[in-house]
């Protein structure tokens, strides 16, 4: 039988080897940013995640997750063009969680924004 100290022990090298797995997988898939830090970073490909404050679904389809405020205050929208809403048939299930978007942040009528597809 193993002593708590090794069980300690055990657990604290479980522990070194996850964040170390984290720490290589944030550093192969580029920056994490919150919405708001977004601006910052037009041209970048990274990670924006934040909470989803408003989901609105325009008249042709399109669905925008404006995180960081409501529209038209948002600081960060996730643009899903409505070529690709088929594959998000409930986005107002977002609305109130923290989410991630992983693509090239881009700057539409001076707000920071990602094209999800």
């Amino acid at each position: 039988m193993q002593s708590p100290v090794s069980h300690f022990i055990a657990a604290l090298i479980v522990a070194f080897v996850s964040f170390g797995a984290f720490v290589q997988l944030v550093a192969q898939t580029g920056a994490v940013y919150t919405a708001t830090e977004a601006a910052n970073h037009i041209g970048e490909s990274a990670t924006v995640t934040d909470k989803v404050d408003s989901v609105h679904q325009s008249g042709k389809g399109n669905i925008f997750l404006n995180m960081g405020g409501k529209y038209p205050r948002q600081a960060f929208t996730a643009f899903i063009p409505a070529a690709s809403s088929m594959q998000f048939p409930r986005a107002n299930e977002y609305q109130g969680r923290v989410i991630a978007v992983l693509g090239k942040i881009e700057l539409y009528h001076g707000k920071p924004e990602i094209v999800v597809t």
